[in-house]
């Protein structure tokens, strides 16, 4: 169970008490006659009864009654999350609201919280983490508003809460505003994590030139099944990687030290695309294309996805690939759509760079991050539609006929070898004689 940092917070109204002395000071700065002494021995009390009369307010100042409050939290990891609060009033306390935002959230979650009226309370509220499925490592933010019977009213400052991954222990590695979070023993991992970011980032930058999120945090899990149980609460439980670009948080894994570092070389590479596309979109980083985002983050991988070719080979047989019109927004939700979907943006991002070049990419980045949108970025960056592309695409993988694949694989020795009977039939058999 995590607990979140204890809010004290303590709310007092003062009276400003009123001094007629200190506004006299020249009186005693000599030697006083009988008189003057007798008359300033009694101009206090004058004073304030006269002030008593006229300036009640100044006086006895506005009586208002201290509120204290204190607030904590603390969860069960992807079940609960439980927000207390404690407050005592000479008033009755009649209304009590709480506050909860996080990322995931599409708005501030407001909740009244039912009480009877009485001047000490203690109340719970709960937040169902399997209905409000928040995201591993999100920063979860809440405030409490405090309104007694008089109406008297009182916000306690935001708080926050990491919703930390609390099952496991994590070892770290700090380099440079990166962070590399890992489980067990073995450091290796850790380095071998911080080795994948540092040799990806450069290239990287060649394409998007912004800097990635600092801090910018990867937590390591120690295999595919425990990383997709954590992604499940986010209901992507079947991709092999994951990035919360607004959080600057990367979650991979790695199932064998020996092994890692040709894992996260393809893993982080990818994930690291998406925080450096969101740092150089910024706010339209939501409308990005889905396929261009995904696309571009498979570029950057160390070693392309073997698997990906086989996938859309089939595709293209079948015709049961899928119009990038249609993967502007999200990718399908069946896994065996998705893997096409990944396997299309994937080439399309390669056809694109093999047809136009790098500066084409670049080029796209660029509209992207001044509003593009999924049909006109292609337009912007390399005057062809996005329907368009899409049928040079597709034709480029069209399969081919036998001569077309022998013509494209050997057509230069094929026209050689012609050449070469003709002129050895001349040879043999002599140019045809003419009748005279």
């Amino acid at each position: 169970m995590n607990k979140g940092v204890l809010i004290l917070a303590e709310y007092k109204w003062h009276s400003d008490h009123y001094n007629p002395i200190a506004l006299m000071p020249s009186l005693y700065k000599s030697r006083p006659s009988r008189t003057l002494r007798a008359i300033t021995k009694f101009l206090p009390f004058i004073t304030l009864i006269l002030l008593t009369l006229f300036f009640p307010n100044m006086v006895y100042g506005q009586e208002e009654m201290p509120i204290t409050a204190k607030s904590e939290v603390d969860y069960r990891y992807g079940q609960i999350m439980r927000f207390r609060l404690s407050a005592q009033s000479e008033v009755p306390i009649e209304n009590v609201t709480l506050f909860v935002r996080a990322p995931e959230l599409p708005n501030t979650l407001t909740t009244e919280v039912e009480i009877n009226s009485k001047k000490e309370i203690q109340i719970e509220q709960s937040l169902d983490l399997t209905q409000y499925r928040l995201a591993p490592f999100t920063t979860v933010t809440y405030w409490w508003l405090v309104e007694d019977k008089d109406g008297n009213a009182v916000t306690l400052p935001e708080a926050h809460i990491d919703y930390v991954h609390d099952q496991y222990t994590w070892e770290k590695l700090e380099k440079d505003g990166m962070v590399v979070f890992w489980t067990g023993d073995d450091a290796s991992v850790g380095q071998a994590a911080m080795d994948a970011v540092v040799k990806a980032l450069p290239r990287q930058q060649s394409y998007i030139p912004f800097e990635p999120p600092n801090p910018l945090r990867i937590y390591v899990y120690p295999s595919a099944d425990d990383l997709r149980a954590a992604l499940r609460l986010t209901g992507r439980d079947w991709v092999g990687g994951h990035a919360h670009p607004d959080l600057g948080v990367i979650l991979v894994s790695a199932t064998n030290p020996r092994t890692a570092a040709i894992e996260l070389e393809k893993t982080i590479p990818h994930e690291l695309s998406h925080m450096l596309l969101y740092e150089a979109t910024g706010a339209n980083y939501g409308a990005i294309p889905i396929w261009f985002d995904e696309g571009l983050a498979t570029l950057f991988e160390e070693a392309a996805n073997g698997d990906y070719e086989t996938i859309l080979e089939e595709a293209v047989i079948t015709n049961s690939t899928i119009p990038f019109a249609e993967l502007c927004q999200s990718f399908p939700t069946e896994s065996s759509k998705a893997l096409i979907a990944y396997a299309q943006s994937s080439s399309f991002i390669r056809y694109i760079q093999a047809e136009y070049g790098n500066f084409a990419i670049l080029q796209m980045i660029r509209a992207l991050a001044d509003g593009a949108d999924c049909q006109s970025v292609t337009t912007r960056a390399i005057d062809r539609t996005l329907e368009e592309l899409n049928e040079e695409w597709l034709e480029d993988l069209s399969p081919q006929s036998f001569p077309e694949r022998l013509w494209q694989q050997g057509g230069i020795w094929l026209v050689a070898v012609l050449v070469g009977f003709f002129l050895m039939s001349l040879f043999f058999f002599g140019l045809p004689r003419s009748k005279s």
